[in-house]
């Protein structure tokens, strides 16, 4: 006879743990064909884990996950939706996938988990076809569509959505849209997208960036391909190039992980590799070998970024502490030493573009301090002249196009001591006058320039850059469709702007 008290109590234990529950209830199918005891993998774990930790912060879950093939992730998250619509009364889990195929898959595996779920575990069903599975008595349900019709997912309340492979939906933004009006905001309830990537722009782009920059309530979770153990061969003949060998230094990965991985670039391509086993979330995105700056460089650059030892803001024409101000100084100035400051201006509006200084040592070039932010051009030249002013009146060179021109006055206008002034010679007469215009004009040919010299910095080692957000904005910073250089959709590159223009005062006469 059962014990209808210490039943519910071990259904409390199960309901409070999804690990638990489906290392006690649920089966899989593994590659090997064998029904098993679904027990985490690490990236599992690790998806589990950040999950978790967001549901007991804010009291929903809004996840964006970027993984590589077959790691598990929507073994996870159906294997969860059961979890919720099948120990719990009114719950509603809907998923929707890119094709027809991947649809059969999971609603399969759906119905693997409910087969095999233990009698006192496993609620009656009112309907179970090819399309969902209904629990009458507990007025829940679990459903599954194909991303092909516009009208997919808009009727019904539902509690928790799953989005499978994302980035492939044919009308992913209506898709969305239809979607988000059936799931309400309120505790309990869960968005879980998930996708490999689909290369730059696109809806699941769009929200992986958003998320990325804190732009957004989801949380971007990124699964690497070397957390999966079993991505491993042989290595016993296998010599590791130079780009394998950095990737060893910079992940920790093994000979075993990259003989797998090589092989996998043999028999798929490099760019197909980089997108569906990728090492970070930049390289999925950037497979098509588009990037201004080396890939691999720039991961390697990240083990050099450490957080600035102050953030401060400027009061009363002082920069003081506080742990949100849009200055990060990783050094502060010394007496003596000379520094150059280089700037890229925006109009200043929120949401828009921002405006960005960095502060350079002049015998180093190391990275010293960067402002970023969004502030009105005239305003940004008054900040710049006291954070000149700190650093031993820095040499200032403010970008001179569109609204750096207003920054620039301000720069003349206030008489501060030090501003850059680029200097032309006038061919025009025979005396080879030069025409002098304060700030640094970029134009179709300066840019490139001083963009080449910071990636000849970087391939040097000589950057010196401190600032992680920098660098990402490098990983994103690509070659155009008409061949100039500039920050994919929905990314950055004032950042870049603002580090190359202060290495060419690097490389001025002023000093």
């Amino acid at each position: 006879m059962i014990d209808k008290e210490e039943l519910k109590r071990k259904i409390n234990v199960l309901k409070g743990s999804f690990e638990l529950y489906a290392k006690k209830n649920l089966k899989i199918k593994p590659k090997d064909g064998d029904i098993l005891p679904f027990i985490f993998n690490d990236p599992q774990k690790y998806i589990d884990e950040q999950l978790t930790e967001q549901l007991e912060k804010t009291g929903k879950i809004r996840a964006i996950l970027l993984k590589g093939r077959q790691q598990g992730a929507s073994t996870y998250t159906e294997g969860r939706f059961y979890w919720r619509t099948s120990l719990n009364k009114g719950k509603q889990a809907y998923i929707l996938t890119h094709e027809q195929a991947a649809t059969d898959n999971l609603f399969t595996m759906a119905k693997r988990y409910h087969d095999n779920s233990h009698p006192n575990l496993q609620p009656k069903t009112g309907a179970a076809n090819a399309k969902e599975l209904i629990f009458d008595k507990l007025d829940s349900g679990y459903k599954v569509g194909t991303a092909g019709s516009r009208a997919v997912g808009r009727s019904g309340t539902i509690q928790y959505f799953h989005g499978s492979e994302v980035a492939f939906w044919p009308n992913a933004s209506e898709h969305f849209a239809g979607v988000m009006q059936a799931i309400p905001d309120s505790d309990g309830t869960e968005i879980i997208l998930e996708s490999t990537a689909n290369g730059i722009g696109g809806k699941f782009h769009e929200l992986w960036m958003l998320a990325v920059n804190g732009e957004s309530e989801y949380i971007a979770i990124f699964v690497p391909w070397f957390w999966s153990k079993e991505y491993v061969k042989d290595a016993k003949n296998f010599k590791p190039t130079d780009q394998e060998k950095n990737y060893q230094k910079l992940y920790g990965v093994t000979l075993e992980q990259l003989a797998w991985r090589r092989a996998k670039q043999d028999e798929i391509g490099k760019d197909l590799c980089d997108q569906e086993y990728p090492y970070s979330w930049q390289e999925a995105f950037l497979s098509t070998g588009r990037t201004v700056f080396d890939k691999t460089i720039l991961s390697l650059a990240l083990l050099d970024c450490w957080k600035p030892k102050k953030r401060m803001i400027l009061e009363n024409k002082k920069f003081v502490e506080r742990d949100k101000g849009e200055l990060s100084v990783w050094f502060e100035p010394k007496p003596g030493d000379r520094y150059v400051i280089g700037a890229d201006v925006a109009e200043g509006f929120d949401g828009g573009d921002y405006s960005c200084a960095d502060v350079l040592d002049a015998k180093t070039g190391h990275q010293c301090a960067q402002w970023h932010g969004h502030i009105a051009p005239d305003l940004f030249g008054h900040l710049l002249i006291a954070l000149g002013n700190w650093y031993n009146t820095s040499l200032i060179g403010v970008e001179a196009n569109n609204h750096g021109l207003t920054t620039n006055i301000v720069l003349r206008d206030e008489y501060y001591p030090a501003v850059y002034v680029a200097k032309t010679l006038d061919d025009r007469g025979s005396n080879e006058k030069q025409t002098r215009r304060i700030g640094w004009l970029t134009t179709s040919k300066s840019k490139p320039y001083i963009i080449d010299c910071l990636s000849a910095e970087l391939r040097e080692g000589t950057a010196g850059i401190f600032c992680k957000e920098t660098i990402q904005e490098m990983q994103s910073y690509i070659v155009l469709e008409n061949g100039s250089y500039g920050a994919q959709a929905n990314c950055f590159d004032d950042r870049v702007m603002s580090r190359a223009i202060a290495g060419e005062m690097l490389r001025s006469d002023y000093y």
